[in-house]
């Protein structure tokens, strides 16, 4: 289940981020965002939940060899090995998923979910390009249950990264602003950036909108968790 934990050189203990892939397992872009947090003194903690699970990728809507709560699970077991870890403290750790790891890390946020979490859940999270409610009336009930994954009792800090020309489903980015925008209005923690022109998985190459990205992401962990910034 845990693929890779890496952490700055000195100092210690840091802050730290779990990280979940999308459906196509662990790509070289997840290495990529651990190395920058690496950087700006996180450690990082890359959880795998396909390969243990006798799979090596899924396919919406019709085939996932785990549930996005299954992956919500393997959050929540990262977050308790971190915690039991003397290099990472265990207030400061946050997560970040893509696409299908980006649903299960919204449903982390959720109080409910959290009731149940190590120390009470994670700190902050980051969602790239999630589905944050369900695209499509005529989805089978499956399918549906996978898609809603933004509730209303969102309670950790929460930030939505997608771009407004992703067409992984239908309406996804417009989705996940009407549903931020509502649920800021009711006073939950959560906002969202959407990134011009920007497709599914814009982050797997180098371009602005991944370098913007990723100065967004270390701002909002910087401000939630405390990183090397924050310590200056």
């Amino acid at each position: 289940m845990f693929y890779g934990f890496a952490k700055p050189n000195a100092g210690g203990p840091f802050p730290a981020v779990v990280l979940l892939h999308t459906c196509g397992g662990i790509r070289p872009h997840v290495h990529q965002w651990s190395s920058r947090l690496v950087a700006a003194g996180y450690a990082t903690l890359i959880v795998d939940s396909l390969t243990w699970r006798g799979a090596k990728e899924c396919s919406i809507p019709h085939y996932f060899p785990a549930s996005v709560d299954d992956v919500t699970g393997d959050a929540f077991a990262a977050l308790g090995h971190l915690r039991g870890r003397s290099d990472v403290d265990p207030e400061r750790i946050g997560v970040m998923g893509f696409s299908w790891g980006a649903n299960a890390t919204l449903r982390t946020s959720s109080a409910r979910y959290r009731r149940e979490a190590p120390g009470g859940g994670f700190a902050a999270a980051i969602a790239f390009y999630p589905m944050c409610v369900s695209p499509r009336s005529d989805w089978p009930a499956a399918a549906q249950e996978r898609a809603y994954n933004l509730f209303d009792d969102a309670a950790a800090p929460t930030l939505v990264l997608i771009g407004d020309a992703d067409d992984d489903t239908p309406n996804v980015a417009a989705n996940c602003a009407t549903r931020v925008g509502a649920l800021r209005s009711a006073g939950r923690p959560v906002d969202i950036i959407l990134y011009p022109g920007a497709g599914h998985v814009f982050d797997s190459r180098d371009s602005p909108n991944t370098r913007k990205s990723a100065a967004d992401m270390l701002a909002f962990f910087n401000r939630h968790l405390g990183g090397r910034e924050r310590a200056r």
